[in-house]
């Protein structure tokens, strides 16, 4: 069977061309060449890519002696990446994997002169398909078939495949939410026998497969085996004690909010995951959003401050993102605000930060003559709050003479 690439986009058919002349240009030199994994899958799905391997049975040296453009991002594994035009390409010489000694990565690899043994070591039936230059399908373990039939198999003995690497676990379940796909029996019996393994797989690696699954078209079968299976060996999941069902969406979630709304849930049940934020190694930009994020869910149950002081404080893309996520899941909160009075909360607000008030620090010190202090502080906080509720026109003389019968 032939790949038919017509239907996708210009830019996918140029990449692809690109790819095509890196495999010319290893045809030249006698060597083999091939499209290989999840471009093959995602073009037979008829999608778009932005991305495309290449395996060889070209040696790393000899790939680092024919293309003038090259990085050595992983030569000890047979790695080479190959910038051509304004593409670049990962091209990895067919090797087999030595033993897996701490169910992630192995001890060593084998180059070999052949494309099935390279393919049989892969994950997944669907991510082991690989095209030539003819665009000729290469499918040595039914993968075609389970693309038809929606279905995640695992390459030979999916035991096997799972103690060899146990990230292969989440990316199962992470490609039954994005392709919206089943997982074949024997591989999900699999999954549930090894779930413990996730342990091996560090967190960060998982934090980026479930950005993913949150965003797929099947996260609700998705999220539900992530709690029937491993959820109890990962960091921050494992410290849950609420109902886990109460987190199983039917529609796609940014994961910054997917995880505030955990923690909202489980302070309802008196139960603090603010400080496991950090188990999850995220950016300190992302811990905060969070922390954000779980006040506006808290806000919009319980307001502990006006809609002003509200809309001023937090984001108003945060705001309307969390608003979108509880009118699609159909959750009941008391005080949720449409997107339309958030709009016509922010357009009248007299300022939209700290920096738009027509004061500082310094006049305050020179017009009261009073020394700095904590005083200071506490009173531009005051002094804010005051110009959002619209009690105080944003101008000095008016705020100078304010500040100077409230301190």
């Amino acid at each position: 069977m032939k790949l038919e690439i017509s239907q996708l986009s210009k830019e996918t058919q140029a990449l692809i061309k690109d790819a095509n002349q890196v495999i010319g240009e290893l045809y030249k030199h006698g060597y083999e060449a091939y499209i290989v994994g999840g471009a093959v899958r995602n073009i037979l799905l008829k999608e778009d890519i932005n991305d495309i391997d290449i395996t060889t049975n070209c040696l790393p040296e000899d790939l680092l002696s024919i293309f003038a453009r090259t990085v050595p991002i992983g030569i000890e594994h047979g790695t080479v990446l190959v910038l051509w035009g304004n593409n670049q390409f990962e091209v990895t010489t067919f090797r087999t994997d030595g033993e897996y000694i701490d169910h992630r990565r192995p001890e060593q690899v084998q180059f070999v002169s052949d494309l099935k043994s390279d393919l049989e070591r892969r994950d997944f039936t669907i991510n082991a398909l690989a095209i030539n230059d003819s665009f000729d399908i290469i499918d040595y373990f039914d993968g075609q078939n389970d693309l038809i039939n929606k279905q995640i198999r695992a390459v030979g003995i999916a035991e096997h495949r799972f103690q060899e690497d146990a990230l292969r676990i989440i990316r199962a379940i992470r490609f039954q939410s994005v392709l919206d796909f089943e997982i074949e029996e024997h591989t999900l019996q699999a999954i549930h026998k090894l779930a413990t393994t996730i342990k091996y797989v560090s967190i960060e690696r998982i934090v980026v497969e479930m950005k993913k699954l949150l965003q797929g078209k099947g996260i609700e079968k998705a999220l539900k085996l992530f709690y029937q299976t491993i959820y109890a060996y990962v960091p921050f999941f494992k410290s849950l004690k609420g109902d886990t069902e109460a987190y199983q969406f039917h529609s796609s979630i940014e994961f910054n909010i997917y995880i505030a709304y955990i923690i909202y849930c489980e302070q309802k049940f008196g139960h603090d995951l603010i400080s496991q934020i950090s188990t999850l190694k995220l950016s300190n930009q992302d811990k905060k959003n969070i922390k954000d994020l779980v006040t506006i869910f808290d806000h919009l149950n319980n307001p502990k401050m006006t809609k002003k002081a509200f809309v001023y404080r937090f984001d108003l893309t945060m705001i309307q993102t969390v608003n979108e996520f509880i009118q699609a899941e159909g959750l009941f909160f008391d005080n949720l605000m449409d997107s339309q009075e958030t709009k016509h909360i922010y357009r009248q607000l007299p300022i939209h930060s700290r920096d738009d008030i027509n004061i500082n620090g310094n006049i305050l010190i020179n017009y009261l003559q009073k020394k700095p202090g904590p005083w200071l502080k506490t009173l531009i906080n005051t002094i804010e709050i005051e110009v959002i509720e619209g009690r105080l026109d944003n101008q000095q003389e008016t705020i100078l003479e304010w500040a100077k019968q409230h301190v």
